[in-house]
């Protein structure tokens, strides 16, 4: 009996082992007082700030991305693409229907929520044709005409809490593929003065400075400066001019970072971790993702409306052809169709 439920104990382990999926690509996460919301899988899923078990809240066959919290932490801006276009979206935190902000040809993506929380910035090139730079835009939370800000260009921003200044970037290097760039693409920290509408930058030099987030009477960036040119995180006094490393990192760059009311997040590694801003010390936050992977099953798919390159065989009688990242030996007219190469490469 003691050898049938021990058997019985491991096998109710084994199938939750199983159905936990390992939440190591969470991505552009943010914080509130008390949740964190990140990307998984091309979905939005909420956790609390302690860690734990996360929740799905949005499940579609497209992708949701830059989720932000609105400042009191009741609803979430993103950016969806549920009608063929990159636009943008909020939903409460406790699941519904999403409400559509931006409905335009060109794609928005979403920013950052103005401090009043009646309005949501985004980035966008609606006003700019097919150039691969963006401008800011404020629209009203329930959507409208969207306002353009007296911005050249803009990709990434974040308010202060009073709302009178806008610390933003025009490049958003750190996301390059390569490491440890110095070059003209280098992206600075600007701070633009909503009242006197005059913008200053706060970093200049040949460093990658990106991600800024304000939080209280500080402004937090990434930056790689340091020695090591690993991408850590540094602070700004606006007051001061002075600008200070918090983090050290050397193994891994940060590639995600966020500010909430009271804390920092940010993904180093694969690991999610949250920075106290009292005492600027970080902790690693656990977080379990529990689904049922089903857009993992295998399917059969017809793939001859997506033929990219082709070779006909000496005589041509056989041709190969690639698809869908595989190489296919098909006949010319009678024969049997091989997959030569039937991997995940």
């Amino acid at each position: 009996m003691k050898s049938l439920l021990l058997f019985l104990v491991c096998l109710c382990f084994t199938f939750q082992a199983q159905s936990q999926v390992s939440a190591k690509l969470m991505r552009q996460a943010d914080i509130s007082a008390t949740q964190i919301v990140f990307v998984y899988g091309g979905d939005l899923w909420l956790v609390d700030r302690a860690g734990g078990t996360a929740i799905q809240l949005t499940h579609s066959p497209g992708e949701e991305s830059y989720p932000r919290f609105s400042p009191d932490g009741t609803e979430i801006a993103y950016t969806a693409s549920y009608n063929g276009n990159l636009d943008v979206f909020k939903i409460s935190v406790t699941g519904g229907l999403p409400t559509v902000i931006t409905n335009q040809s060109w794609g928005d993506r979403t920013v950052e929520w103005h401090p009043d929380g009646q309005s949501i910035l985004f980035a966008s090139r609606r006003e700019m044709g097919p150039r691969s730079s963006r401008q800011f835009f404020l629209v009203d939370d329930e959507g409208g005409h969207a306002e353009r800000l007296p911005i050249p260009y803009g990709e990434l921003a974040s308010y202060s809490p009073d709302g009178s200044k806008l610390a933003y970037i025009t490049k958003i290097t750190e996301n390059y593929p390569f490491k440890r760039y110095r070059g003209g693409l280098t992206s600075d920290i600007y701070i633009f003065d909503t009242i006197t509408k005059k913008i200053e930058n706060v970093t200049d030099n040949i460093a990658i400075d990106g991600q800024p987030s304000w939080a209280g009477d500080r402004l937090y960036f990434l930056s790689d400066r340091d020695e090591n040119m690993r991408l850590n995180i540094w602070s700004y006094d606006p007051t001061t001019k002075a600008i200070e490393q918090l983090t050290k990192f050397t193994d891994f760059d940060i590639s995600n970072l966020s500010a909430g009311p009271d804390a920092l997040i940010f993904e180093m590694g694969g690991t999610m971790y949250t920075m106290d801003l009292t005492d600027n010390n970080y902790t690693p936050v656990n977080i379990s993702i529990i689904s049922d992977l089903s857009v993992e099953m295998p399917k059969a798919k017809n793939v001859s409306r997506s033929i990219s390159n082709m070779t006909a065989a000496p005589g041509g009688k056989r041709l190969i052809l690639e698809s869908r990242g595989e190489l296919f030996d098909v006949p010319a007219k009678d024969g049997v169709t091989l997959n030569l190469t039937n991997s995940s490469g």
